[in-house]
């Protein structure tokens, strides 16, 4: 019988289900620096510890924010009290609230406000992706709007209110990042009452009044951390991890993907002695409102075994949906067949693939080169629509959110699902990424670079015998990985060109982190994509026009370092075959 055979065999539903009581009916909502998450926190490490795995709670700040009243009253064209509740990390108004025109905007995206100035007016939106809650505040600061709602996704008889953050900047502010955290008003309302505030939006004008208040402060967060030792382990390693804090009863979010965690914890602890690698099983804090506030820490604090040795970033979260039908597989390139061809054996069918962007997910290591993935069962399209986009389940933040929502099969299949891809990853002789992948995925963002450039395509030009030399030395290496006596060389030489990835899909490079559910993230080579767009929307001959002009040099010069030198590690380390 195969490692994953006994993996499979001894994944214990029962005890999942009992771990995720423990966290959704006597624990509940577990904030960031609560009791509550405390509580949780303390159980998750204490089943580490149960089940041999070495564990312990690191305990670290973390910028926080607490939702406390919300209110929002209907002005014109008639006088209505809507429930409402506030979004964290918000500017909060004064006790007399703010009052103005409400402007229905669709998703609010950028495309929404084509040909509408909204300076001064308050913004209504829908909850739906893309762009995410963070993304839809965000621009709609920028936009100069005085105040942003959103409207619940899912079914307007549902009546519920979705909770969460603005946050765009990503886990702890710095100096520099401290700026781009929306200062901006924010509230959620249900489906029902956005719908009904909507067609009064499309009749004529429409005003209202609202308050709303949150904090932000510095709290201790508590992330509980086990290390499985692999008995054949040279240190390197595998990371799981799985979100702790949570809104409303937190069944799907993440209750479901805590007990998971664990109990592939005690699993590969079980069998700790037949692998070839490490397994770092992480429990977040700060996934919710600090917008990625632990797995952020973790980068921070980690960061040298993860660039020497960390493999790959698994997230588990919102699994096992009733009424999902479909497998999805979100991730890299340089693992798409790996994750894919992993569905078909565990599911018998193809499933979805996503090109993982940053977002959710605690996607926190994309600078130091770790490629994410992430696996849940999807709606169908036609399901989708009928929810309005609730990808995530109408009950998501919410005390609907309870057990009786997952379906105890589905969760089955997650859980074998994820004991294969941790399993293959950690026992492959190889690194499992497949760099002829990674070149080809290069030369597409670099083709599709070449359309969006513009008046800037002489600046970047040199670039293309760059990125073409680096794709073909990643050929190169790809086609020796099965060289007798070059197994060490290989898997040293295709991690430390994983570690240069970042320009492909980073806006603020290897060392920073891209705000929520970033909409640039989303294009090729993100930060050269980003000052291109600028410098062809500049006058030309303007000062913008040249403060642009000079930021493209220097992204090019970012591409261009990463390429070269990953380049010349590769020719030097072929040069030891000959």
């Amino acid at each position: 019988m195969s490692i994953y055979e006994k993996l499979a065999e001894e994944l214990s539903l029962d005890r999942m289900y009992e771990n995720m009581t423990y966290l959704v009916d006597e624990v509940g909502e577990r904030l960031s620096g609560s009791p509550q998450m405390r509580k949780a926190t303390e159980f998750i490490c204490g089943k580490l510890k149960e089940y041999g795995v070495e564990a312990h709670i690191d305990h670290f700040p973390m910028y926080q924010s607490y939702p406390k009243e919300a209110t929002l009253t209907l002005l014109a064209p008639e006088k209505k009290e809507i429930p409402a509740r506030p979004v964290c990390h918000i500017k909060s108004t004064s006790a007399e609230g703010l009052s103005g025109e409400l402007v229905y905007l669709g998703s609010g995206a950028y495309e929404d406000y084509d040909g509408k100035d909204v300076t001064g007016k308050i913004v209504l939106t829908d909850m739906n992706w893309s762009p995410g809650r963070p993304e839809k505040a965000r621009i709609a600061w920028e936009m100069g709007a005085k105040a942003l709602i959103i409207m619940n996704w899912g079914k307007a008889e549902d009546g519920l209110i979705q909770m969460g953050a603005v946050k765009a900047q990503w886990g702890n502010p710095t100096p520099d990042t401290e700026k781009d955290i929306v200062d901006l008003t924010v509230i959620s309302i249900s489906r029902a009452d956005g719908e009904y505030l909507a067609g009064l939006c499309e009749k004529g004008e429409v005003s209202v009044h609202l308050t709303a208040e949150a904090t932000r402060e510095w709290i201790t967060a508590d992330q509980p951390i086990g290390r499985v030792y692999g008995g054949k382990s040279s240190g390197q390693y595998v990371l799981v991890g799985s979100h702790v804090d949570a809104w409303g009863k937190s069944a799907i979010c993440n209750a479901s993907g805590n007990a998971l965690n664990l109990e592939l914890a005690r699993l590969f602890q079980k069998h700790k002695d037949e692998l070839n690698r490490d397994v770092v099983f992480v429990f977040w804090d700060g996934h919710e409102i600090a917008e990625g506030g632990g797995s952020a820490w973790y980068a921070d604090n980690y960061w040298k075994d993860m660039n020497e040795n960390c493999l790959a970033y698994i997230n588990i979260d919102n699994l096992a949906i009733k009424g999902t039908t479909i497998p999805g597989v979100e991730g890299q390139p340089e693992l798409k067949d790996y994750l894919t061809d992993a569905i078909k054996e565990i599911w018998g069918q193809e499933g979805e693939w996503h090109r993982a962007y940053k977002g959710g997910g605690d996607s926190s290591f994309f600078g130091v080169g770790v490629p994410y993935c992430s696996f849940a069962t999807e709606y169908t399209e036609e399901k989708l629509v009928e929810l309005n986009y609730a990808f995530y389940s109408p009950w998501l933040h919410s005390d609907s959110d309870t057990i009786d929502k997952l379906d105890r099969d589905l969760l089955l299949g997650h859980g074998k699902y994820f004991a294969y891809i941790i399993e293959g990853m950690v026992n492959a002789d190889r690194v499992l990424y497949d760099l002829k992948a990674l070149a080809d995925d290069t030369r597409e963002q670099w083709s599709q670079i070449k359309v969006l450039s513009g008046r800037g395509a002489d600046l970047i030009s040199e670039l293309g015998e760059t990125v073409e030399e680096y794709a073909k030395a990643l050929e190169a290496l790809w086609d020796l990985r099965n060289q007798e006596g070059f197994a060490e060389e290989y898997d040293r030489l295709a991690l430390l060109c994983e570690r240069q990835t970042a320009m492909l899909r980073c806006y603020s490079g290897r060392y920073g982190q891209d705000s929520c559910c970033a909409l640039q993230t989303e294009n090729p080579i993100p930060a050269l994509a980003h000052a291109l767009a600028k410098y062809n929307r500049a006058e030309e001959g303007s000062h913008e026009y040249y403060l642009w002009e000079t930021q493209i040099l220097r992204v090019k010069h970012m591409v261009y370092d990463a390429m070269y030198y990953s380049k010349e590690l590769i020719q030097r380390g072929i040069l030891k075959t000959k």
